[in-house]
């Protein structure tokens, strides 16, 4: 909501401030212990990858309607991630950041030159419960999900799974609802450079939550998750 008064750019920053995860690494911690947790972090890279190939679907696809480019970009986030949960091997973490790199640069190049997508401007919003409670919803259902498969799934599956896009979904929906799809798909040109984010706070996680317990564990992440976004927003200022 923030987002939608400040702008694309600024919603696209903002949106990627660790949400499910963040409260998805804390249960796996209080329910598996914080060893898990922090193994499961390894498998943040690839899942924030293929959130980049959703939200690059989702961008390609949003002339065709909210429907059809939420079910493509569902599609295809499922699709590739089964085949990195149960096809290919397990990456290694230097592997799994390389190739994150490289595919978020391909979908940031495809949206900044191929679809030649613009930041908009803010435009004014009501504040609404529903769009509140909707995102709730998505975010509760992947913690709620996360938590469960850190029951009998190993910390790299729950790790890719712990990054479904939920609040990249809802957001998406609800911007296109409430801003339009062009000031949704903007925002996506964001979301692909800020997803970065997450996998900032994973690291710091992953190192944090043995030595610190998941309490302190967040708040260093969290803080290294911001001081982040706000070097990202200085650095992505002259984007259009």
């Amino acid at each position: 909501m923030l987002g939608e008064r400040l702008g694309s750019k600024k919603a696209g920053l903002i949106t990627n401030l660790p949400s499910n995860i963040l409260v998805s690494l804390i249960f796996m911690a209080l329910t598996s212990g914080p060893g898990y947790a922090a193994e499961s972090t390894k498998g943040v890279p690839i899942g924030m990858m293929i959130d980049t190939l959703f939200v690059l679907v989702f961008m390609l696809a949003a002339p065709l309607g909210i429907a059809k480019a939420l079910a493509l970009a569902l599609a295809a986030w499922a699709l590739v991630a089964y085949c990195f949960v149960a096809v290919l091997p397990q990456f290694g973490y230097v592997g799994s950041i390389v190739l994150y790199l490289a595919v978020a640069a391909g979908c940031f190049a495809i949206a900044e030159w191929g679809l030649k997508i613009r930041a908009i401007e803010k435009k004014p919003v009501r504040f609404s419960w529903k769009h509140v409670v909707i995102r709730a919803l998505f975010a509760g259902t992947v913690v709620a999900g996360a938590v469960t498969a850190a029951q009998f799934a190993p910390p790299y599956m729950t790790g890719i799974f712990a990054t479904f896009p939920a609040v990249l979904s809802s957001t998406l929906v609800i911007l296109t609802l409430s801003q339009g799809a062009a000031f949704a798909r903007a925002t996506g040109k964001m979301l692909i450079l800020s997803s970065s984010n997450i996998i900032v706070y994973a690291a710091v996680a992953g190192t944090s939550f043995a030595a610190l317990g998941p309490w302190l564990g967040t708040l260093c992440a969290f803080a290294a998750a911001l001081i982040y976004i706000a070097l990202l927003s200085k650095l992505t200022a002259k984007i259009k």
